[in-house]
């Protein structure tokens, strides 16, 4: 295929910046695409890569045509590390999930698993800082990546707003391999982190490692405010591990506790007799607010 003067032109230039290329990259002709992402990777490894040459290769890999994806596939795999903004990275999940060739999806997927990488290792840094406010940030970017073994290792943090922030992270991943540090914060020493972690356990809904640790919180904790949330919790577990502790709790020394046990059995009343039965039982609650609950479940 002839190359037109428009491509050679942008050969000749010896240091270019985006502006230079861009309305070559935009061009009809494939030819001149890839001449003018031969130009940026040629100054790119002279060490003087264009502002945006990264993002740029990376939305080259959906190119129309199939010399300028190598082109860009190419480079990102060989070019020392280049800069990618919110954009290059968007492009790279793009190429991996949907590239037209298995070539460009693998090279997009290896670039993303680097990237992932880099950063999990500077948030992981983050987790050493000396300010708790930093720690939670690193934890926040940590589980962003999904960096779950990462997320994990912070369970342990002296601050308490960094644990509670693990727990509500491990929620959000939802691997497997975040439940045994999950379970360890359902018996943190301090409330705060025993209720986040058990929200965390409602949100994945109560897996069965963590259900005897839930249902220890309700019956056994001695904060009011923790053995509610257990039993909030409870409601999105598995019933036959949930009914019968819930029912013990509908006689717990503290009205919320009470109250949260009776909505959390509700959703059982119509099909387990054991749930009617006790409901009908607690009729009798001597908190007027209780009663009026459990009417309401009733009905």
């Amino acid at each position: 295929m002839p190359i037109n003067d428009r491509s050679i032109d942008l050969r000749l230039l010896d240091d270019i910046s985006f502006d230079d290329v861009e309305v070559y990259l935009r061009d009809p002709e494939p030819e001149v695409r890839d001449a003018a992402l031969a130009a940026m990777i040629k100054s790119a490894r002279a060490g003087r890569a264009p502002h945006r040459a990264g993002d740029t290769l990376a939305w080259a890999l959906a190119d129309e045509h199939e010399n300028v994806r190598r082109s860009a596939a190419g480079a990102l795999r060989d070019l020392p590390v280049l800069y990618l903004a919110d954009g290059g990275v968007a492009a790279l999940r793009l190429a991996a999930a949907r590239g037209r060739e298995p070539f460009v999806r693998e090279i997009a997927a290896e670039l993303l698993t680097g990237l992932r990488e880099a950063a999990a290792d500077q948030y992981a840094h983050g987790l050493h800082h000396g300010e708790a406010h930093v720690r939670v940030q690193a934890v926040l970017g940590l589980v962003a990546l999904h960096a779950v073994g990462r997320v994990a290792e912070a369970a342990a943090d002296p601050a308490r707003e960094v644990r509670a922030a693990v727990a509500q992270g491990l929620a959000r991943i939802a691997r497997p391999e975040g439940l045994p540090a999950l379970a360890r914060l359902l018996t943190d020493h301090d409330p705060v982190v025993r209720m986040a972690a058990l929200d965390a356990a409602a949100a994945l809904g109560v897996p069965e490692d963590l259900e005897l640790r839930v249902v220890a919180a309700l019956l056994d904790d001695p904060s009011r405010q923790v053995r509610r949330t257990a039993a909030v919790a409870l409601a999105q577990g598995d019933p036959d591990g949930a009914v019968p502790p819930l029912i013990r709790a509908l006689r717990d020394r503290t009205v919320d506790v009470r109250r949260a046990a009776v909505r959390s059995l509700e959703q059982w009343a119509a099909d387990r007799p054991e749930v009617l039965a006790a409901l009908t039982e607690a009729l009798d609650d001597p908190d007027p607010g209780v009663r009026t609950q459990i009417r309401w479940a009733l009905a």
